[in-house]
């Protein structure tokens, strides 16, 4: 019920803004982004809250309105971050992107659909709070369109107040198993994949200098 109701508090406030700009006549002449923190798990893999690296709490909503560039209901599977989205909006804008920033700007393929050559075919998670506050294991793990390699690497128990947890690795194919049902980890079928991911994966940490 709350949960709806703050759909529903979004839902409004969202047509509020929309009618003022229409009204003021600069609706198409304004770049509208709806996106939002990580998804929010309502039972799925039997878990309430966020903070995993499971799909529907690792995913968030991104839709961009701009008719003078963008089509109206084009898609695009190309894997962004929620740190490619400042660079997206200082393009816009004309500023170009500090060095220090992590992430880059993605306009050229909302306005095109179509991904540059060397667009990153992997993306990076990590939730290291180990058992507080929300009681979540400490993860991280690297996820392209078609895989999910995670580590939850564990820790020891810390002055009586984080709990022990073992160490372990899951590995979905999110092309046959999107609700990430089956972990295919252990399965020899697939340590040539397990092999390569886990190389991305270091070197992707290396590269956000998350590399501890």
């Amino acid at each position: 019920k709350n949960y709806l109701r703050c759909v529903r508090g979004v839902d409004d406030n969202i047509k509020k803004l929309l009618d003022y700009l229409q009204a003021e006549g600069e609706l198409d002449n304004t770049i509208i982004i709806y996106t939002s923190d990580q998804g929010m798990m309502l039972g799925e893999h039997d878990y309430v809250d966020k903070r995993w690296m499971y799909e529907e709490s690792m995913r968030m909503p991104f839709i961009i309105r701009y008719p003078k560039a963008i089509k109206n209901g084009t898609r695009s599977n190309a894997l962004i971050s929620n740190t490619d989205f400042a660079p997206t909006l200082l393009d816009y804008a004309g500023v170009k992107t500090p060095a220090y920033m992590q992430g880059r700007s993605f306009r050229s393929i909302v306005e095109t659909q179509k991904e540059p050559a060397d667009w990153p075919q992997h993306t990076y998670y990590r939730y290291w709070m180990h058992m507080k506050h929300h009681y979540n294991p400490a993860h991280f793990g690297i996820r392209t369109k078609d895989w999910k390699l995670i580590f939850f690497y564990g820790a020891p128990e810390s002055a009586g107040k984080v709990a022990n947890t073992p160490a372990g690795w899951e590995l979905y194919n999110l092309k046959n198993d999107s609700k990430e049902m089956n972990n295919l980890y252990n399965n020899p079928e697939y340590k040539e994949v397990i092999d390569k991911l886990k190389q991305q994966l270091s070197d992707l940490r290396k590269e956000v200098k998350d590399s501890d």
